[in-house]
């Protein structure tokens, strides 16, 4: 059997003024961006920016979206950098609703280092099937 610790423990276990922990991962204040969507046969391949645009510099904690049956269709959640950066492929036959579950995406920090395809706009992409019915999302995140 091992112990072991996490990146942020170590930090904390070792201070030094270039051993931190990074604002917003420990004791930080969450934020929500919530939206919705009410689509009428919206085309395949069509994008949906959802919310307004994340800060710099945050770390997005989880994205929950929610939908009604909206046709043989998948749905990815991501960004202009990474399409699906949380949720990818999501079967929107039946309603539901989905949290982010890509490891990739978990505490993902909104950099802006490619303006040209930002990763601060959180976008649905839709596939499969045009879509009708509404869809929500709730971004969680912290930017202390």
């Amino acid at each position: 059997m091992s112990a072991v610790k996490g990146v942020q423990r170590t930090l904390m276990d070792t201070p030094t003024p270039a051993n931190r922990v990074e604002a917003g991962l420990f004791d930080g204040r969450l934020k929500v961006s919530h939206d919705t969507y009410e689509a009428a046969a919206l085309a395949i391949g069509s994008t949906i920016d959802m919310g307004g645009t994340l800060p710099k510099n945050c770390h997005v904690i989880a994205v929950l979206v929610s939908y009604d049956a909206l046709g043989s269709a998948t749905i990815d959640v991501g960004d202009d950098e990474d399409t699906d950066r949380y949720i990818d492929g999501q079967d929107v036959s039946t309603a539901g609703a989905k949290l982010s579950d890509l490891v990739d995406g978990h505490g993902y920090k909104v950099d802006m280092t490619t303006t040209s395809t930002p990763d601060n706009q959180v976008v649905i992409t839709t596939a499969g099937a045009a879509i009708t019915g509404t869809i929500a999302i709730t971004i969680f995140y912290v930017n202390d």
